[in-house]
């Protein structure tokens, strides 16, 4: 959150300063200048004031959906974990080690996205997602299953678990980039020239001076809900763990009862 407070800082610093500049600029050029290129500056002024809405308006939908979809991807493992170790249950009791895994499965997803307050989670190396992979490989064809319906269980258990590893890996990587930096820097460079037009062609009085600094207040905090929508285990809008904790504490009880 400082890192995204500090960004945001510096762009309505930056585009402030440019509708400065523009007025400084006004009281150096000639004024029949000005007034001969007034409809031009107008133009321009149109133009990018029509590409920053477009651009920025879009900009912050994606980062909405980076933050939608984390949620609803999220909330989309609990029933996946429930399902799964319903059907090491059933398997029998020698699928106590996977149920014992699953857990610590979940415990590490819970460290990986809700670690820290100022903690954004890594896309799993290639080492990472090999090790996952052929770890539940090797632990599912370990298994002898004695019976038809062992057969389903372990079938289904390993489509679960699969399932379980992939949306994860899905997850992280989806926060590695979710919105392009160089993007933002063409935004905040658009609103810079913006607002140098509008300083440019301004009346200079403090009515003016107020104006382009709510503007610039406003562009700021668009870029901060960029910033924060696009890093939804950290910052002002951090989804909750509460789920995941609650999941967590069912499949612990669950185990302490089953234990002799």
């Amino acid at each position: 959150m400082q890192s995204s407070i500090k960004r945001t800082i510096a762009v309505g610093s930056t585009t402030f300063g440019a509708s400065v500049l523009g007025m400084l600029a006004q009281l150096a050029i000639p004024a029949h200048a000005l007034t001969d290129a007034r409809a031009t500056i107008g133009g321009m002024i149109g133009l990018v004031t029509l590409l920053l809405a477009l651009v920025l308006g879009l900009v912050i939908w994606t980062a909405f959906s980076v933050y939608t979809t984390q949620q609803s991807e999220a909330q989309s493992l609990g029933p996946v974990v429930v399902e799964l170790d319903l059907m090491l249950e059933k398997y029998g009791p020698e699928a106590s080690l996977g149920r014992s895994e699953v857990r610590a499965a979940l415990t590490r997803s819970r460290a990986r996205f809700f670690g820290g307050a100022e903690r954004t989670p890594r896309p799993f190396t290639l080492d990472e997602s090999r090790a996952t992979m052929r770890g539940m490989s090797n632990y599912f064809d370990s298994l002898q299953p004695a019976t038809e319906l062992q057969k389903q269980h372990l079938a289904s258990a390993r489509q679960l678990a699969v399932s379980f590893a992939q949306t994860q890996m899905l997850m992280a990587r989806q926060l590695a980039n979710p919105v392009p930096h160089f993007l933002l820097v063409v935004v905040v460079c658009w609103s810079a020239a913006l607002f140098f037009g509008n300083g440019l062609a301004s009346a200079i009085n403090l009515v003016t001076v107020l104006t382009l600094l709510a503007g610039a207040i406003a562009i700021s905090s668009a870029i901060f809900l960029i910033l924060e929508l696009s890093e939804p285990y950290s910052g002002v809008f951090r989804l909750s763990s509460a789920g995941i904790d609650a999941l967590q504490q069912a499949l612990e009880q669950a185990a302490a009862k089953k234990a002799p």
